[in-house]
């Protein structure tokens, strides 16, 4: 999260602040501190409190109470990940609690529940022991323990409502996908998250706008947790069709390359000729590097092009593959790198071929055809059988 600051790692994960915490910090501090006399009456602790350092002191503490609150409640999440294998990226602070940063969601819906319950578990063990610690503490450490104690088990109730982007919302989806497939389990839950947000919304306008802005939350939450995992799903349906077909099927050859010792200006002549946008740089029968319409921008205004050379803006970290290489692991790698194509290399490191994006898209085109294809050639052979 951009704007954020690593302030310490805990079990291999890396926890940042973002600066919008510190606002927030600051703004529930002074909200508190000058209405702590409110709040104490409100939470039945009897308490002389002096105004002005001491009340905005004690507001300070129970804000930084409230979100290290927040901390515990993610790392339970990212604990229970780890054991699960799933790596977490991150911890983020940020105005509006905490995210946890993992690689993926676990598909398997016990270990769904497993991971999503944990934190309102944590949550409500917080709230018990702090309100039960408060009860029995002098007064002004009483007023801090029973006000985070509170808020922690408002924090485990919020937390399980049945909504994206909280961790009810994954429950829900957990136990619908015992039945059915992630996909539809997804987009079922986030239609509820969605009613649940539209209610919310409707009692925030009539009584308090704060809802209003946790209901838009809410909504938008369940309907970016449909897309991605359409998304995710779109992924693995196209990983699955390309995970069979061989790079050798599809790579274009015989492959245009250019020479090292090409002048820019030659290769930009030779580039509107072809109308190819990259080509492997060869020299002694070898790739040594890859220059693309892009690399000429590396030049700055005023320079000769007909005395740069194309081994001076190629690109010398080469990723290659080869003829048996698949198109899934191709396709991964090249939206790891952003990479538009990659030379096809046999085991005598000879250039035998390269395959583009456009390449690899094309494939899934006529495995797709071919799947639906087959579908309903199976389909109207059982309507066959079933007439006769």
């Amino acid at each position: 999260m951009n704007g954020s600051i690593k302030i310490i790692e805990i079990s291999g994960i890396p926890i940042k602040l973002h600066f919008t915490l510190i606002i927030m910090i600051a703004l529930i501090a002074w909200t508190i501190g000058a209405n702590l006399e409110i709040f104490a009456e409100l939470l039945g602790v009897d308490v002389v409190i002096l105004p002005g350092f001491q009340s905005y002191a004690l507001g300070t503490i129970m804000a930084s109470g409230l979100f290290f609150s927040v901390f515990v409640h993610e790392m339970a999440h990212s604990i229970v990940a780890q054991k699960m294998g799933i790596k977490v990226k991150e911890i983020s602070l940020w105005i509006l609690g905490g995210i946890a940063n993992m690689e993926e969601i676990p598909k398997d819906p016990d270990s769904e529940i497993k991971m999503s319950v944990v934190g309102p578990l944590a949550s409500l063990g917080i709230g018990i022991v702090s309100f039960a610690i408060g009860l029995v503490s002098p007064p002004l450490l009483s007023l801090v323990l029973i006000y985070l104690g509170v808020l922690n088990l408002i924090l485990a109730g919020f937390n399980l409502i049945p909504a994206f982007p909280m961790d009810g919302g994954r429950i829900l989806r957990a136990f619908f996908a015992k039945r059915e497939d992630y996909v539809s389990a997804t987009q079922k839950a986030a239609a509820i998250g969605k009613g649940f947000a539209i209610i919310m919304a409707v009692i925030g306008i009539f009584y308090n706008i704060f809802l209003v802005i946790i209901a838009i939350f809410i909504f938008l939450g369940a309907g970016q947790e449909a897309f991605r995992t359409s998304q995710e799903a779109e992924g693995e349906r196209i990983k699955k069709l390309l995970m069979n077909v061989k790079a050798e099927k599809v790579m274009s050859k015989p492959v245009e390359t250019v020479s090292p010792e090409m002048t820019v200006a030659e290769f930009l002549e030779d580039a509107m000729d072809i109308q190819h946008t990259g080509f492997p740089v060869v020299e002694n029968g070898k790739v040594i590097g890859i220059v693309t319409m892009e690399d000429t921008k590396k030049l700055n205004e005023g320079q000769d092009l007909e005395k740069k050379e194309i081994r001076e803006i190629m690109e010398k970290d080469v990723i290659y593959f080869g003829p048996g290489d698949t198109l899934d692991e191709i396709l991964e790698k090249m939206e790891e790198k952003d990479v538009g194509r990659f030379p096809i290399i046999n085991e005598r490191e000879e250039l035998v071929g390269i395959i583009t994006r456009s390449d690899v898209m094309r494939s899934f085109k006529r495995m797709t055809d071919i799947t639906s294809l087959k579908q309903r050639i199976k389909k109207g052979d059982e309507i066959s059988l079933k007439s006769d």
